[in-house]
This record gives structure tokens, C-alpha cells and sequence, in this order.
């Protein structure tokens, strides 16, 4: 085992979800998402490394930063836009679009 280094060097471990992001908004540390929902001090640590947690942790994580299912992977500046879209009509959305695009609108 010991050639595993040198068969992963070059690999980039990727991120897919925004647990560091949610942790800073919520401005929780490592320490206190171990207290809060039990998790090992490692386990954490590797989350954070990029590391995607088990299914059997994203609704504890999820819980913990007050995101709805699927939100570790949505940042958390855009969670509230798609809970705001969520029960709204096509019609409501398509107006919310033009004022926003409006609003925004630049040159």
C-alpha cells in the first residue's frame, strides 16, 4: 500500500458541497458542528477537506445550518433564492425574473 501516494498525486480532490460556506454563515467552527451533531473530530475535518459526508449525516448537517434537503450543495447566499422560487407560479417567477433582471441592468 505504500504506492497509494503515487497513485493519486496529481488527482484534485473536488468539492462538491458548501459545508465551510453554511459553517461561516452560521459562524459555527469544526468544534461546535462535532458537539452539535456528534459527529467524529476527523470525520469533520475531512468534510471540510471536501470530503462529502454520508447519507446518513446530510440531514444532520442540513438540520444543523437550517437548509432544506439538498441545500449543502446549493451556497448558501443562494438557498434563500430558491426557497423564495419554490412555491411560486410560473407567472410569479417570470415577473420576480423581469424585476430583477430591471433592477439589475446595467449600461
Amino acid at each position: 500500500m505504500n504506492n497509494v501516494t503515487e497513485i493519486h498525486a496529481g488527482k484534485e480532490n473536488k468539492r462538491i458541497h458548501y459545508i465551510v460556506e453554511w459553517a461561516e454563515k452560521r459562524q459555527l467552527s469544526q468544534a461546535d458542528i462535532v458537539r452539535e451533531i456528534g459527529a467524529d473530530k476527523s470525520l469533520v475535518s475531512r468534510w471540510f477537506s471536501g470530503t462529502n459526508p454520508g447519507k446518513e449525516w446530510r440531514p444532520k448537517l442540513e438540520a444543523l445550518f437550517g437548509a432544506d434537503e439538498g441545500g449543502l450543495y446549493r451556497h448558501p447566499d443562494d438557498d434563500w433564492l430558491a426557497r423564495f422560487f419554490r412555491d411560486k407560479t410560473a407567472e410569479e417567477r417570470r415577473k420576480a425574473v423581469e424585476l430583477l433582471e430591471m433592477f439589475f441592468r446595467t449600461g
